[in-house]
Parts: C-alpha cells; structure tokens; sequence
C-alpha cells in the first residue's frame, strides 16, 4: 500500500473502511483503533484550521463520537480520510465560533521574519515556517492548503470532505496561494518572477 507523505495515510484505504463497517456493527475494539490510527493526523488538521491547541482533543473527540454514529449508514464513495476529514473540517469550524476566529494567530510582521525557502511546497511543509505562513490565511484557505499539500488529495476529494463544489476548493486555493505572494519577496528574499506577479495581480 503507498503511503501519502507523513500522515501514514494510503491511497487503498480498505482496511479503514474495514474498520468503519464494524464500527458500524458496534465494534467498540474497532473504533479504537481507528482513533488511535486518525488522532495525531485529526489534530493537526485542527490546528491548522483553529489554531487553538486547547480545541484539538474537544473536536477529535467529537469526530470520532460522529463517526461511532454514522458508520453504519456510511456508504464507502470515497477515501476513508476524506470523510473523516470532511467531519474534522466541520466540527473545527464550529469550535471557531465557539471560541473565536484567530486568536493566536501571527501579525503580517512577524509573518515576514521568516527564513528563506525556494519553493510553495517548502513552504507549506517547514514547520516554523507553515506555521508563521499558515496565519495569514483564513480557516477555509488553510484547509484546503493541508489537505492538498500535507495530505496530497486532489481537488476533486477536498470538494467531497469540505461540502463544497470542486471550483470553491479551486478559488480557495487560489486566494491562498495569492495572499501568500503579497509576501513573497520578504518570506524568500527574492524578486517575485513577472509571471508570479500577474498571478498575484490575477
């Protein structure tokens, strides 16, 4: 089975839904597994969107409560993380607006006093600088960032776990990647190319 980046997450993703099937038949053992299987990956994806530590344990748990009562009825139409995901997305969003959007979230100086990186990639996937990077974007855009770059899914699967048309994950994106050329120059420490430019201006 291939493994997607860092998360331990596979392409076939059987042997997750195998597991949904008999949480759905009231398999406590299994729903146990699949938590500690999802649980480091759950809450990072909630801190990403969040950016509140102490919201990470609240909205895993509360995911896994959904999972525990929707596997039976859950048909198996896409990757087992995306649904998974697709619950972590709402149920991060919901605790945003119990607690409050941003709180902790870096001002576009210290956004700037970051090290130099070479590429979009990098960027997204040095921790302290994504984490800086990650706090000029808003929690819709963030998700979509982690979701293509730290779990490799392809549009088409963040349209099924974000609940939202294929395009909005592309605008998303977009509006991402173009907040984050504002500060290009002084994240890099280069001359943003002219194509980059019109991009941005876009």
């Amino acid at each position: 089975m291939t493994a997607v980046g860092e998360t331990g997450l596979r392409d076939d993703e059987t042997a997750d839904w195998a597991l949904i099937r008999r949480i759905g038949d009231g398999d406590e053992a299994a729903l146990e597994r699949l938590y500690k299987r999802y649980y480091a990956i759950l809450c990072r994806f909630v801190l990403r969107i969040t950016r509140r530590p102490e919201c990470c344990e609240e909205v895993v748990n509360d995911v896994m409560y959904i999972v525990w009562q929707k596997a039976a009825a859950t048909t198996p139409l896409s990757r087992a993380s995306t649904w998974i995901l697709g619950i972590a997305h709402k149920r991060a969003l919901k605790a945003i607006e119990r607690h409050g959007r941003d709180s902790i979230a870096v001002n576009d100086r210290e956004a700037l006093e970051l090290a130099a990186t070479d590429d979009m990639t990098d960027l997204v996937s040095t921790t302290s600088l994504a984490e800086k990077a990650f706090a000029l974007l808003t929690p819709e855009q963030r998700a979509v960032m982690e979701l293509v770059y730290y779990h490799g899914l392809p549009y088409q699967d963040i349209a099924v776990a974000l609940e939202c048309p294929e395009n909005t994950v592309k605008t998303r994106m977009f509006h991402a990647r173009k907040r984050l050329r504002v500060f290009w120059p002084e994240l890099t420490g280069q001359v943003v190319a002219a194509g980059d430019a019109q991009e941005v201006d876009a």
